[in-house]
């Protein structure tokens, strides 16, 4: 099978049309070919019957429609997806990208690669070459009877090749219109040999290379400018009070605010305008930072390499075996927030003072003297942005999966056995801005280092005998090992056709082991010695399952399954499906689905980091509720200390908290119901409504902090001394209330006559979410988060509409093919907080693409994303400025891709 013929386990003309709604616009240029309706594993069930006879919402995509697309990656790929409800590029840190389906967490989203799981936690998809691609199908149900764990939101599952035979090269890139960075080039190949039909064998080996240079936030100054963040709702700097900044700001350190009359703290630069670039005069006379708190990259650097081989081998006429090899390289260098004073993640962590015997100290001679202050120690808000740069860390991911296939018949079964081992390792280290916050804490008392202004070369020499730059920050590695086996026979025949059973069951270990050395990263880009943690956990999981499909006439086809986990750390569950296709006539056809789901914990959410004690401190700024009172609700600024509370620490401080692992925590269940039509009026129309809903319970989660902070409810989970000193936040992950949501999915496509001009179509795949809520504990309240954010998922935007559009055209030769796509997603209620409110505008973004394919070995293509320009709209709900959760910032961009047939 070469790479023009992949096409053909899919029916190649659509007499009943509801094909039209499963290879989406791919229909236009296969609506011509023959009648073949092949039966094939389609996701979401294990018996094969023909695409259009699905009784679920399944929607399959060629690999070669995506390319015309002009998209280059998976990343790409999962973006352009309405069902992939908050698919984001992460630009701070080494996390995989992930798919959101339904928007109830990435972790409900399985991801599959020929049918099999990738791992038990959310991984960078991009470690799967867009090269080795057949298709890719999308289940937009939950299948926990089919496949087990996390396949609650949904299902989607990356086909890869079956064979292939001769060889291409292509190169592709992609600039933006406006210089500055955010460039990415690539190459990709693939050569195989080999005819499974004449030969008995095939192999082929096929890679991809990607390289994204970062956009700094320079280059988009128009993005976080001042006008756009005081429209979104972040204050101006003179209305801050400051924190954090260069040069220090100072409090006493025993939490006195007075000596006599005179009231103490702020800048003792403040009078002089502070120190720009980096600070401006704020409120109190503090200085505060001239920066907002966004990362210093739109978007992050990186490297990806992925290399994919598949041999195949015909025993006989009834058996095959194949095995395949995955190895993937991830490189991401993401420039994270600017290097913050001594805020440490380790709570309890001494504070940063300084005492008179620095030559630093306010009023010795250097240091501007300040009102009040003789000689007391005070407690400084410093940081190190001028002197380090803003901190950059690197972070390397590695897969590495073995699968080895064995498929026949065996009598009247059919029988597919296979084995697979999957190892994924990551490694991040410190590269620039980070220093150990051990020597930076001796390095002020000494009088070396100036927290006044910018280091002079005894400062700068010190700060680079304390640099922990290049050393690993931690390291972790998961190792799975599994053996599936499955068969499928006909049993009897009904009217509609024959009874088919399908029985299976699998068997994997997973272990994961987690290190820390002795130096581990701080928040603000300090280090601190501890004790080196290594930790690890493993569990061995086993699974049966049957499924059940009775034609019970031409026009109904009932389908029953059942599976059953047992996972040797917290026991087993059952989860039951039912679904049904009913198809009256040719024109429309019925098809629902019932059943529950569940999802495991992982290791990482049973094992790694519990403990009864903080763990580190909030991600930002809080006023203790109960020693820092008069503020709003949740207010990081406004309140007073009660007296003999230092206020550097329980006013705008960030606060201890454990956000770790829990021992305790169980599985969580859900109920997914779906009931949908498809109406085929002509050859050339096919409209789809499918309802869904999906109901969670005993979810997995932790409250966001700013609802820690703003509701009372919560303060019992404030854990404090017999004197009322907070100890820490208990906001470990437990088993909460639950999510429930429902709504519709809506997808529809035109294919025009044709004409001598070539063939025109038209589709939209949209979904509407009429209800998503959240309770936070069992039996409380639900609180709906339908275009607002909602109290566990902080940045997960359940948009009550969005859709993707686009049209297409096919010269009439077939040479030329031209895509125009358009996203839409609506406005969004911003994540307010105290009196500022903010509406998240509507997005709309068109992209375009033109294919050739008139040369004899070449094949071109050139596009544009984001053909008008449109910058991502302002938002306060990261803390960014711009929703970086909705939209790229890197503005229009230019593509091209050239593909060299051998």
């Amino acid at each position: 099978m070469n790479h023009k013929t992949t096409h053909r386990m899919l029916p190649r003309r659509l007499p009943a049309a509801v094909a039209l709604a499963l290879l989406s616009m791919s229909a236009i240029a296969h609506a011509q070919q023959d009648d073949t309706m092949q039966k094939v594993e389609i996701t979401g069930s294990s018996i094969k019957r023909a695409v259009a006879d699905q009784a679920l919402p399944v929607t399959v995509v060629k690999a070669e429609d995506w390319l015309a697309q002009g998209m280059v990656t998976i990343d790409d790929i999962l973006m352009s997806m309405s069902t992939a409800s908050d698919f984001v590029p992460n630009t701070t840190s080494g996390v995989g990208n992930s798919a959101n389906m339904r928007g109830i967490g990435t972790s409900r989203t399985l991801v599959l690669l020929d049918g099999k799981r990738l791992n038990d936690v959310p991984i960078n998809p991009n470690s799967i070459p867009v090269s080795a691609l057949d298709r890719t199908e999308v289940l937009r149900d939950g299948a926990s009877s089919i496949y087990g764990s996390d396949a609650i939101g949904g299902v989607i599952n990356f086909v890869t090749k079956k064979s292939y035979t001769g060889a291409s090269l292509t190169l592709k890139g992609s600039a933006p219109g406006k210089s500055g960075g955010g460039e990415s080039t690539g190459l990709s190949f693939i050569a195989g040999k080999g005819n499974l039909g004449s030969d008995g064998w095939n192999v082929y080996v096929t890679g991809d290379i990607n390289n994204q240079n970062a956009l700094p936030q320079s280059a988009r100054p128009n993005i976080t400018s001042d006008a756009r963040l005081a429209s979104a709702g972040f204050p101006p700097p003179k209305l801050t009070k400051g924190g954090n900044s260069i040069p220090a700001n100072v409090t006493l350190a025993d939490g006195s605010t007075k000596v006599g009359n005179v009231t103490i703290g702020g800048n003792p630069y403040y009078a002089s305008g502070c120190l720009a670039p980096y600070s401006s005069p704020g409120l109190n006379n503090t200085c505060t930072a001239s920066y907002t708190a966004n990362s210093l990259t739109l978007t992050k650097e990186s490297q990806e390499a992925s290399l994919f081989t598949k041999g195949t081998l015909m025993l006989g006429e009834d058996h095959k075996l194949s095995a395949s090899l995955l190895y993937s390289s991830i490189y991401n260098r993401p420039v994270k927030n600017p290097t913050f004073g001594i805020n440490p993640s380790i709570a309890n962590f001494p504070a940063l003072t300084i005492g008179p015997n620095s030559k630093y100290y306010p009023g010795k001679g250097i240091v501007p003297a300040m009102p009040g202050i003789t000689n007391q120690k005070l407690t400084l808000a410093w940081s190190l942005y001028g002197d380090l740069g803003p901190t950059v860390l690197d972070y390397k991911t590695e897969t590495t999966r073995l699968t080895v296939d064995d498929e026949g018949h065996l009598g009247a079964w059919d029988y597919k056995a296979s084995f697979w081992s999957a190892l994924y390792s990551t490694r991040t280290s410190f590269r620039s801005g980070f220093v150990n916050s051990y020597g930076l804490l001796a390095g002020v008392a000494n009088g070396q280092l100036n927290p006044f202004g910018l280091q002079d070369q005894v400062g700068k020499d010190y700060l680079s005998s304390i640099s922990t730059n290049g050393q690993t920050a931690n390291a972790g590695r998961t190792r799975m090992n599994g053996v599936d086996l499955s068969g499928s026979r006909e049993l009897m025949t009904l009217p509609g056709g024959a009874v088919t059973l399908a029985v299976g069951g699998s068997m994997y270990h997973d272990f994961s082991y987690n290190s820390i050395p002795a130096t581990v990263a701080l928040s603000g880009g300090q280090t601190g010695n501890t004790a080196a943690t290594n930790q690890s956990a493993s569990r061995n999981v086993a699974a049966v399952y049957a499924e059940l499909d009775f034609p019970i006439t031409k026009a109904l086809d009932v389908d029953l399954a059942v599976r059953t986990d047992r996972y040797s750390d917290f026991g087993a569950t059952t989860n039951p499906k039912a679904s049904f296709r009913y198809k009256p006539a040719e024109w429309v056809m019925l098809r629902g689905s019932a059943g529950t789901g569940f999802r495991a914990p992982t290791l990482a959410e049973r094992y790694f980091g519990a403990t009864d004690g903080p763990t580190g401190i909030t991600s930002t700024t809080y006023n203790d509720p109960v020693l820092c009172p008069g503020g709003s609700p949740g207010a990081t600024t406004g309140g007073t200390a009660l007296p003999g509370y230092n206020p550097s620490t329980v006013c705008n401080a960030r606060q201890p908290i454990n956000t770790g692992a829990n021992p305790q925590v169980g599985p969580e269940r859900s109920k997914t119901f779906n009931l949908g039509v498809v109406f085929t009026p002509t050859r050339s129309l096919l409209v789809s409504l499918d309802y869904f809903r999906v109901q969670l319970r005993d979810s997995i989660g932790q409250l966001t902090q700013p609802t820690l902070f703003q509701n009372p409810a919560y303060a019992n989970l404030f854990v404090r001394d017999a004197k009322g000193n907070l100890l820490y936040i208990d906001d470990r992950l437990t088993n909460m209330g639950g999510v429930r949501t429902d709504g519709i999915d809506l997808t529809t496509t035109y294919n025009f006559p044709k004409t001598r001009w070539g063939q025109f179509g038209v589709q939209l795949d949209g979904t509407y979410v009429h209800e998503f809520e959240t309770q936070v504990d069992r039996n409380g309240a639900w609180i709906s988060s339908v275009n607002k954010f909602g109290p566990l998922d902080a940045n997960v935007m359940n948009f009550r509409w969005k859709y993707g559009a686009s049209a297409k055209w096919i010269s009439a030769n077939g040479n030329w093919t031209s895509t125009v796509n358009q996203q839409y997603k609506q406005s969004f209620e911003d994540r307010n907080s105290g009196t500022a409110y903010h509406v998240i505008d509507q997005y709309t973004v068109y992209n375009w693409s033109m294919q050739y394919n008139g040369y004899k070995q070449w094949s071109l293509m050139v596009g544009v994303n984001n053909v008008f320009d449109r910058d991502p709209p302002a938002a306060n709900y990261r803390g960014e400025g711009y929703a970086s959760g909705e939209a790229s910032p890197v503005g229009r961009t230019y593509r091209a891709r050239a593909t060299f047939n051998f």
